[in-house]
């Protein structure tokens, strides 16, 4: 794996942003700049526990402040971004116009402060949505392919589409390499929020030995988020040039099937006395089937991990965060 100088992850905090961070660390031996709007001991404690952070150097960002990025770039000589802060679905919806000024306008003053200080940016990887697409439902055929037209069904997925816009504007303005990465409904560590997190609640109630109803019973793309994190560490590090728009490796199951892998990890860790994960009966056009073999022969290296490992690995961490008090009912 290529080692680089200096990499600046925004969003380091969140789901994706930690798991990022982490792989980083694990796998090269670059100083990483992480960027959160709110930095504080105790955040990195819980989000980094038992880690070496002494190659991170955590700064306040706010990606609303053009100037802001303009230091962080210049002052961390930053040679390697990762793009990543952004609301999800559920704050985008409920306030509309931060989730413009971070999601969309956000992308726009990194690009502009790029071009305004002029650093030695030599990769700029974005991190955009399988919200980009429409429901199932729009697309025929057994797998959906990766260029399939586009057809946000919320405000979120008209941002990262516009947002992925953006960097392929700038690669083709500056000529710095950009890819522009498509997470799905990502599972395990860190993931809190939004309907497609319930599978993830369910494993912390199995942690919790409590019951809880997953509210849907869809089939969908399900992504393990450290693998989506050695994703982004791949795409900002392995040889690449020019621009690039990928889907990332999945495992398509419906509820039952998750619930299922679920109940066997709980049972082999010791923790299915008073299992009691069930599933609902909504039926939600999640889209999935997603085609990711492109993302694969880009960055041959990227991991995907079995779901029962997976899943056995999630469980595993919660158990820990709640044996710390970090998880509660």
């Amino acid at each position: 794996m290529t080692d680089v100088a200096r990499i600046l992850v925004t969003g380091a905090y969140g789901c994706i942003g930690v798991q990022t961070v982490k792989w980083l660390l694990a796998n090269t031996s670059t100083e990483i700049v992480a960027g959160s709007r709110e930095v504080s001991a105790e955040r990195t404690q819980r989000c980094f526990a038992d880690g070496d952070t002494a190659r991170i150097k955590f700064v306040r960002l706010d990606v609303r402040e053009q100037r802001q990025f303009e230091d962080v770039l210049t002052t961390n000589a930053i040679t390697h971004v990762v793009h990543l802060a952004a609301l999800q679905t559920p704050d985008c919806n409920a306030h509309r116009d931060m989730g413009l000024q971070i999601n969309l306008a956000g992308t726009q003053n990194l690009i502009e402060a790029i071009k305004a200080c002029r650093p030695a940016l030599q990769r700029l990887v974005y991190a955009s949505s399988v919200a980009i697409y429409g429901p199932r439902s729009a697309y025929s055929g057994t797998r959906v392919p990766m260029l399939s037209e586009p057809a946000p069904v919320n405000i979120y997925g008209v941002w990262k589409l516009a947002s992925e816009h953006l960097v392929r504007l700038f690669q083709l303005e500056t000529g710095i390499s950009t890819v522009s990465l498509r997470p799905g409904a990502l599972f395990g560590p860190g993931r809190d929020a939004g309907l497609t997190a319930a599978p993830t609640t369910a494993m912390k109630c199995v942690a919790l030995e409590k019951a809880y109803e997953i509210p849907f019973r869809s089939r969908q793309d399900y992504q393990y988020a450290p693998d989506v994190g050695a994703a982004f560490g791949n795409a900002v590090t392995a040889p690449f040039s020019g621009h690039g728009v990928f889907t990332l490796p999945s495992h398509t199951v419906n509820t039952a099937e998750m619930i299922a892998a679920i109940r066997t990890a709980a049972t082999d860790s010791g923790m299915a006395e008073n299992f009691g994960i069930t599933a609902g009966t909504a039926e939600v056009p999640f889209i999935c089937d997603l085609e990711y073999e492109p993302f694969l022969n880009a960055f041959p290296k990227a991991p995907h991990t079995p779901l029962a490992q997976a899943v056995r690995e999630s469980l595993q961490v919660f158990k820990m965060q709640r044996e710390r008090g970090w998880l509660k009912a």
